[in-house]
């Protein structure tokens, strides 16, 4: 008996020294709050969601210093100072390189080295090659074609509630598949089940971005079930990228009309080309997956959003669809490049919704390769992770008025000081390459509707004050239904 007390002990003793060894932060990280491991831990297995983790975030520093570090299976230090962050977001990527996942990670396995988690000379290689292309790509006039097709699926829905995030994730991807790869993915032939592509993806993103996935990585590189079967989809996955790929390959050599080469991905392949860069297929599919995240999981938050406060403030819609009328008339009329940039009402909510809700809570994590001077006080060392919660600088008192109120006339010809706090698509040498093409479809699809529905929320609507969430790194609604009805 008193030897089996004995060895538990020993072991009980081991395992707390080994655990406060691997928790206890670096004496270079002591000035800087520390969020609790052992409470998020609690809110994740609890599954309170994400108001209650940004809660425990900001409730860490009551000073206000602008900093907390937290736990993730090893140290990082999260921004949630706007002055803080633009110092750090405008540091050279060759400074300030983003952190990598081990190879094993499921995160890594799937996106690869796209242009958001590459460094170096590769990273500067492809966002040369990729910001021509993107620019190519913005096409109103197509997107305003997609919409129509959109309307139509909706008119056979109308006065029921319906998840407005599944629905804006089947136009999302229908102007991605259009606009990027010049290929068909039929998601608004209908509303009774969801194309399987669509599937697929949206099982392996809800995986991969998991926050208690991010919060201890070990996990994803463990043979549990549910790692096995990600690893098959994203292999489904690829099959389908590398078959579009080739495919698109193909056309374009048929093709003698360079105008029909107006997609994203035709514009990667002939912009590879002038610099002389042979893309392998393995590289392009990288590009197209982060390219596929960005601008289908990013655009189809932030619309669920804006639909949400539609229907929500009737008195902002009336007022937003006054303006889409003003500026396109009518129906039939398809947006122009031009006629959109006077949607400036829309674009005001567009901006208050992603400073509310931004799709990527915080950046992917950097280690400066050398000390980084925040401010005369601080100083972040060499080689820590390092991060900027977007949700906590946006949603910062000392910045904003009425921080948790949805007010988009704050953005109605804005202060430069105000727009420079503003930065759910980053800022800085590594900004979103996909911020022009994300407004410019959000702009088109949020007016089109306009013309056609009023959204309002179903009446046994639950928590009107604010979207329910998940717990995921990457801001996922839970079931939010809105009503669709025709103008009357």
């Amino acid at each position: 008996m008193t030897f089996w007390f004995n060895s538990i002990f020993t072991v009980l003793v081991l395992l707390f020294y080994f655990i406060r060894r691997i928790y206890k932060p670096p004496k270079e990280l002591d000035f800087i709050p520390t969020v609790s491991f052992f409470k998020l831990l609690l809110i994740l297995l609890c599954n309170q969601g994400q108001y209650e983790i940004q809660k425990l975030i900001r409730e860490s520093d009551p000073d206000r210093i602008g900093l907390v570090k937290i736990f993730f299976g090893g140290w990082l230090v999260i921004i949630t100072d706007i002055e803080h962050a633009k110092i750090f977001l405008s540091e050279s990527a060759y400074t300030l390189p983003k952190g990598e996942l081990p190879e094993n990670h499921l995160t890594d396995v799937f996106f690869g080295k796209g242009v958001t988690f590459s460094n170096g000379d590769r990273w500067e290689r492809q966002r040369k090659i990729a910001t021509p292309a993107f620019n190519r790509a913005l096409r109103p006039e197509m997107v305003g074609e997609c919409t129509n097709e959109f309307i139509n699926l909706v008119n056979k829905w109308t006065d029921k509630p319906i998840d407005v995030f599944s629905l804006m994730q089947r136009i999302t991807i229908q102007i991605l598949g259009k606009l990027a790869f010049a290929y068909d993915m039929k998601a608004l032939d209908n509303l009774d089940e969801q194309p399987y592509f669509l599937k697929i993806y949206t099982k392996i993103i809800r995986h991969v971005t998991n926050t208690p996935f991010v919060v201890f990585p070990f996990l994803s590189s463990l043979p549990l079930k549910r790692n096995i079967e990600v690893k098959s989809l994203i292999k489904e996955f690829d099959n389908f990228l590398f078959e579009m790929i080739e495919q698109r390959r193909f056309q374009m050599s048929k093709s003698k009309n360079e105008k029909e080469n107006t997609d994203l991905l035709a514009g990667i392949l002939e912009a590879a080309n002038q610099e002389e860069y042979n893309h392998t297929i393995k590289e392009l599919r990288d590009d197209i997956v982060v390219y596929f995240a960005a601008g289908h999981d990013t655009s189809s938050i932030s619309l669920s959003v804006v639909f949400y406060y539609l229907a929500r403030y009737p008195e902002v819609q009336k007022k937003a669809r006054e303006e889409a009328i003003k500026v396109l008339g009518n129906t039939s009329k398809l947006p122009t490049s031009e006629n959109i940039k006077d949607l400036k009402y829309i674009t005001a909510i567009i901006m208050e919704s992603l400073r509310l809700y931004p799709p990527a809570l915080q950046i992917l994590f950097r280690s400066p390769t050398k000390p980084l001077k925040l401010s005369r006080n601080i100083t972040i060392p060499k080689g820590v992770k390092t991060t900027v919660s977007l949700w906590q600088v946006h949603r910062n008192p000392d910045i904003w008025n009425d921080v948790d109120e949805f007010i988009p006339e704050r953005f109605i010809n804005p202060e430069k000081e105000i727009k420079s706090n503003w930065v759910p698509f980053s800022s800085g040498p590594r900004s979103c390459i996909g911020q022009n093409f994300s407004m410019m479809e959000q702009k088109v699809i949020i007016a089109m509707t306009l013309l056609n529905f009023e959204a309002s929320l179903p009446p046994n609507a639950r928590q009107l004050d604010r979207i329910p969430l998940t717990s995921s790194f990457m801001m996922h609604p839970k079931k939010l239904d809105i009503v669709f009805s025709k103008l009357k």
